[in-house]
């Protein structure tokens, strides 16, 4: 793959959550063999979620030695500038025999997502940014619309039934095709490179998010992070009318741009 165009960082990061995702793949081919275990409602974690995250981890300390990490299996706390690790976005899938997850890489500078690495294995996809520069499978990429308009909704695992649809309601009202694919990952790297035309989720994670919203920074699209008046993160990726809806229905304390 042609990646002399990455910086010297977003090829090395493109290396290790390459790196990352074989290991993974492994996993995947014996999954039936993992050890399960749920962590909270909704929420299994595995053998293969700690060893990958384990790997990225030794690889990023080699590769940027001191630098500060925020991973969804070990922790970790943040500061003016840290990266964040999501080894496995998409465990229940990856579990269920399904292509839609992944391996997902960020960076953060004073609170702003600068740079991601989001790699499907299965799908055969690399999608990585840094401030402006999109890049898919290594080469330069220019985001399209989708001419059908189609958005994936993110929500947590507490939410009720009467929300999940009342949420679904105003954007199929509203003329848009409405997916849940319980991947972050697969969801914000998809609306990054045109193939659906957002990406909203009312309660998720930095390890879900700052990866795939480098990526839609980088692709135009209007990115915003915040937290509500509960303190939990939400995200909204998507063209203008896409956030005109989703104003309406959340109440936030943080509306400006990631």
């Amino acid at each position: 793959m042609p990646h002399n165009s990455y910086s010297r960082r977003l090829e090395q990061s493109v290396r290790i959550a390459n790196n990352g995702a074989r290991l993974a793949l492994e996993y995947f081919h014996s999954r039936s063999s993992l050890d399960i275990s749920t962590k909270s409602p909704g929420q299994a974690v595995t053998d293969a979620d700690l060893a990958v995250e384990a790997q990225i981890r030794a690889d990023m300390g080699t590769t940027f030695p001191g630098e500060l990490i925020v991973g969804e299996e070990f922790g970790g706390v943040g500061g003016p500038e840290y990266w964040t690790l999501d080894p496995i976005d998409g465990t229940a899938n990856f579990l269920n025999g399904s292509p839609l997850w992944g391996v997902a890489m960020g960076h953060m500078t004073d609170d702003a997502p600068d740079l991601g690495v989001i790699v499907l294995p299965l799908l055969d996809l690399v999608i990585a940014a840094e401030g402006t520069d999109l890049f898919v499978n290594g080469a330069s990429f220019t985001r399209t619309p989708p001419p059908i308009p189609t958005i994936s909704l993110g929500q947590p695992n507490d939410a009720t039934l009467t929300e999940t649809l009342e949420l679904h309601a105003v954007y199929r009202k509203a003329g848009y095709g409405v997916y849940h694919w319980r991947c972050s990952a697969v969801s914000l790297a998809w609306a990054g490179i045109g193939q659906i035309s957002g990406h909203l989720h009312s309660a998720t994670t930095l390890w879900d998010s700052v990866p795939g919203a480098a990526i839609c920074q980088a692709s135009g699209l209007d990115t915003r992070m915040g937290k509500d008046s509960d303190g939990k993160l939400w995200i909204k990726a998507g063209d203008a009318a896409l956030h005109r809806y989703c104003d309406d229905l959340w109440s936030t304390d943080d509306d400006g741009g990631a």
